[in-house]
């Protein structure tokens, strides 16, 4: 399946998600630089939501940009969707883009101290990395209890309202 076609997927199922809570969801269709849906909740409240899809559970990450750790907004949150290639339900996570920002610079910032595999100095670069599972090195990258917020931000759309 083509890149592209998973992220639509994604970016098309939370919008239905969202309408069936009642709220009005535009999908940007690339239009906006920053998120992928602008949607308005019941209570009139506006937010602003990127959307990142992952078709099979084959990595435990999601794969950010470094602009993730300046670009955070009360209103602004970011979806992280794995569908399982539609062959079970999908599993979702709502995390507030503050969270998300602090989450991967520091991570990131960790990660950077470290030596590589073959002892070197790691060299700096605009990719990173948001685990939904902690496995191996990553549970020395992220702060202590990641995945205690991330089961707080599971499939809650609550918190948009």
């Amino acid at each position: 399946m083509q890149k592209q076609n998973i992220g639509n997927a994604g970016e098309y199922y939370l919008a239905a998600l969202l309408s069936a809570e009642d709220f009005t969801a535009t999908i940007t269709l690339g239009r906006a630089e920053h998120f992928d849906i602008l949607a308005l909740s019941p209570e009139g409240r506006s937010i602003k939501v990127s959307v990142k899809t992952r078709m099979s559970q084959e990595t435990s990450a999601f794969v950010l940009n470094e602009r993730v750790e300046n670009y955070h907004d009360k209103d602004f949150y970011y979806a992280f969707i794995r569908l399982y290639e539609f062959k079970q339900e999908p599993e979702f996570w709502i995390i507030p883009s503050k969270v998300v920002a602090e989450v991967v610079k520091a991570a990131h910032q960790k990660w950077l101290l470290r030596l590589g595999k073959k002892n070197q100095k790691r060299n700096d670069s605009s990719v990173r990395r948001l685990p939904i599972i902690l496995r191996g090195e990553d549970v020395l990258l992220y702060p202590e209890k990641w995945e205690d917020n991330l089961k707080e931000c599971y499939k809650n759309l609550k918190q948009l309202h």
